[in-house]
């Protein structure tokens, strides 16, 4: 299966004044219709309980995101960094929410209705605690206070009930990877949303070499085989014509990990997401090493 490009590159409509209303006026106090370009910043939106009139690439969301879910027949409204502007202009919107990716678009964008950015990857800190910060800002903003301070008390009380979960079994390092083929794989470092997941769980990263600003580092499959000691979890989904089997013909099936049957493999999760990410994955992961079904905090299910 193909990766969702992080950025597409923008490309902006350079007859955005022809598009019908796409001069707006003062945005109201409270925004009520939200169009959303960045996933992260719609999984937000829908914790806040919020229905955003229309969302970049709403399909795909389906397919990587998922929680919490968005509302059958949301608009999609082109990509996520090159929206369609005559897409977005006819549903009025009095905010629309973009990530750094598509700050180049928000000009034109901001022809038809005041624009906000979300950022919670930085490269430093716990993106956790960025994603925290950013969704009391976006409750702020759309007067939602009280909703963003329950989710983030859910998620701190589900993450305390996953430990609680763990206890008394022991826990290897692990290695957290998604594929991006055959040889290549994406390590998820303390730095990134997994990471702060571990983090949270009291369980140790065993990657400790140097990643990007989202977290991760792209590196051979060969490279996993010095954590000799450590789990491996891989997290869906995985591209076409990669197996996990261990054939001791290819680089992964020689890992010590896989030879000794010391995988997990989890569902999918958006990587680069928010608390409901956070807790997916760390519920999932539980699951995986618990054998049990580990309760969720509700945020999923708006």
């Amino acid at each position: 299966m193909k990766w969702p490009a992080l950025c597409h590159g923008v490309i902006v409509v350079a007859c955005l004044a022809l598009v019908p209303g796409a001069a707006h006026a003062q945005a109201a106090t409270v925004p009520e219709r939200i169009v959303v370009l960045d996933w992260t910043a719609t999984a937000m939106v829908r914790s806040l309980g919020i229905d955003p009139v229309g969302v970049g690439d709403a399909d795909l969301y389906r397919i990587w995101v998922g929680e919490p879910p968005l509302s059958q027949g949301t608009p999609d409204v082109g990509l996520r960094d090159t929206p369609s502007l005559e897409a977005i202009a006819p549903l009025k919107p009095d905010l629309i929410i973009v990530s750094p990716l598509g700050a180049a678009a928000r000009p034109a964008l901001q022809r038809i209705a005041p624009t906000r950015e979300v950022a919670v990857y930085s490269g430093a800190g716990d993106p956790l605690r960025h994603a925290e910060t950013e969704l009391q800002a976006l409750a702020k903003a759309t007067g939602r206070e009280a909703r963003a301070q329950a989710v983030v008390t859910r998620a701190d009380a589900e993450f305390a009930n996953l430990r609680r979960h763990l206890a008394g079994t022991a826990m290897p390092r692990l290695l957290v990877i998604q594929f991006l083929d055959k040889r290549f794989v994406r390590v998820y470092g303390p730095s990134s949303l997994f990471g702060g997941a571990l983090q949270r769980l009291g369980l140790a990263n065993a990657w400790n070499a140097p990643t990007n600003g989202w977290g991760f580092a792209l590196v051979g499959v060969e490279k996993l085989a010095p954590f000799a000691d450590a789990e491996i979890v891989v997290v869906d989904p995985l591209p076409s014509k990669v197996t996990l089997a261990p054939d001791t013909n290819s680089l992964w099936g020689n890992l010590p990990a896989v030879r000794q049957g010391r995988v997990k493999r989890l569902a999918a999760t958006w990587p680069f997401g928010d608390l409901t990410a956070a807790q997916r994955f760390a519920r999932l992961l539980v699951e995986a090493f618990s054998g049990t079904r580990a309760a969720d905090g509700g945020n999923a299910r708006l």
